[in-house]
């Protein structure tokens, strides 16, 4: 990619004028929405400056890590975000301080945004610390160039003149991180994405366009899309039929009547209106479960595994796990004690837990302390004292159905 000759002059941006926003004319709006985003930019690489120095102060407790257990944790509780996002967070902070100074003044100067801090501790990832900061000089002294795409040729572009093996180098790496990921939507829908080489992906399209377009039918209310969306579903599991699945729900007698349109809840799912409940249960394996957690599926056990009908519940009670901000499903998750067994914990609903087993494993390698004062509800103490509160998410009450009134 050719850099491009000429340098885009960018108008200086005005402090907003000091009046309501409601009285402001088109020019100063822009000026308030230029002059926030710089000051965004400023607190972004504030951030990465704390966040690389609070890695420094969690170092690795064990081999094969490059953060201590339980230090993704305390930043995802902070900022509300999944534990993966924070990890990514917190290495993307440390390489823009330990590798990227001039992208980082940038930043807190408000020349560049985040977006484009981000293109460059990715992209230059590959190469040597004196590679990269040459790359950064050369790229920020052209400025933050009109896109973040254009910004992103411009580093890719002095990455292949410095070194002559990045791009093979970040085609390997990404090779190496090919995976496929399920993310469920409401309204009974989910997304399923895979990361693939560019041929993989192409190949495949090909494949699924060819055979939708010879099984559309013109004239059938399927559209286009949905034709390849069934072809799909076809090639990876052979057909609709062979689709069947456990569902773990709550649900009323009512909904599956359909006398009233309350949403169902189904474990590892989002809602699913009535109707789609009802054709749901036609066509999978479905258990039904006592909501009450005192009903007689549960019981007290000194045993460490839990009974099936126990596990059953606390995959219905906690959806996910436990630890806040994780999304793993409770159905493929370990039940643990929240007293250790080894310390004559019982096995019981007060006691036990949806953990995935990343977390399963973080509760015996950190620091963390974790509680269950009521069933249900988890307390995690950080290492620092700070006490984060995990409460199931409460099942809405169903609502009868509409009383409807004859007049004699």
């Amino acid at each position: 990619m050719i850099e491009e000759e000429f340098l885009l002059q960018f108008r200086e941006v005005l402090p907003p004028a000091d009046v309501p926003v409601e009285s402001m004319s088109a020019a100063q709006c822009l000026d308030v929405i230029a002059d926030a985003d710089k000051k965004i930019a400023h607190f972004d690489a504030r951030i990465a400056e704390a966040m690389a120095r609070f890695a420094d102060l969690r170092q690795p407790n064990r081999p094969g890590i490059d953060l201590a257990d339980g230090a993704r944790e305390e930043v995802s509780l902070e900022l509300g975000i999944s534990p993966r996002t924070a990890a990514t967070q917190v290495r993307r902070a440390k390489e823009l301080v330990t590798r990227l100074p001039e992208t980082l003044e940038a930043l807190a100067a408000g020349r560049i945004d985040h977006a484009r801090a981000v293109a460059m501790t990715e992209l230059t990832s590959v190469l040597s610390v004196e590679d990269a900061r040459l790359v950064e000089i050369r790229v920020l002294s052209r400025g933050r160039r009109a896109s973040v795409g254009r910004f992103k040729e411009a580093i890719r572009s002095h990455a292949s003149k410095v070194d002559a093996h990045a791009d093979e180098k970040r085609a390997a790496a990404a090779q190496s991180c090919r995976d496929v990921h399920y993310q469920p939507c409401f309204d009974g829908m989910a997304v399923l994405t895979a990361e693939l080489t560019q041929s993989e992906a192409a190949a495949a399209q090909r494949r699924v366009d060819d055979l939708a377009e010879v099984a559309h039918t013109p004239g059938h209310p399927r559209s286009p899309d949905e034709v390849r969306a069934d072809v799909l579903v076809d090639l990876i599991l052979g057909g609709q039929d062979n689709i069947n699945v456990t569902v773990n729900a709550t649900v009323s007698a009512e909904t599956l009547a359909i006398l009233n349109e309350d949403p169902s809840k189904l474990v590892g799912y989002q809602a699913v209106m009535a109707r789609r409940a009802a054709e749901l249960v036609s066509d999978n394996t479905w258990r039904h479960m006592i909501e009450d957690p005192v009903g007689n599926t549960l019981h007290a056990s000194e045993r460490r595994k839990p009974s099936a009908s126990l596990t059953r519940f606390l995959h219905v009670r906690d959806r996910n796990c436990r630890v806040p901000g994780c999304t793993a499903p409770a159905d493929t998750t370990e039940i643990d004690h929240t007293v250790r067994h080894a310390d004559r914990g019982m096995t019981s609903p007060d006691n036990t837990g949806s953990f995935c087993k990343f977390h399963n494993l973080w509760k015996e390698r950190s620091s963390w302390q974790v509680n269950q004062p009521r069933p249900g509800t988890f307390t995690f103490t950080s290492p620092e004292g700070r006490v984060y509160t995990s409460h199931p998410e409460p099942y809405e009450e169903p609502q009868p159905p509409p009383f409807e009134h004859t007049e004699t």
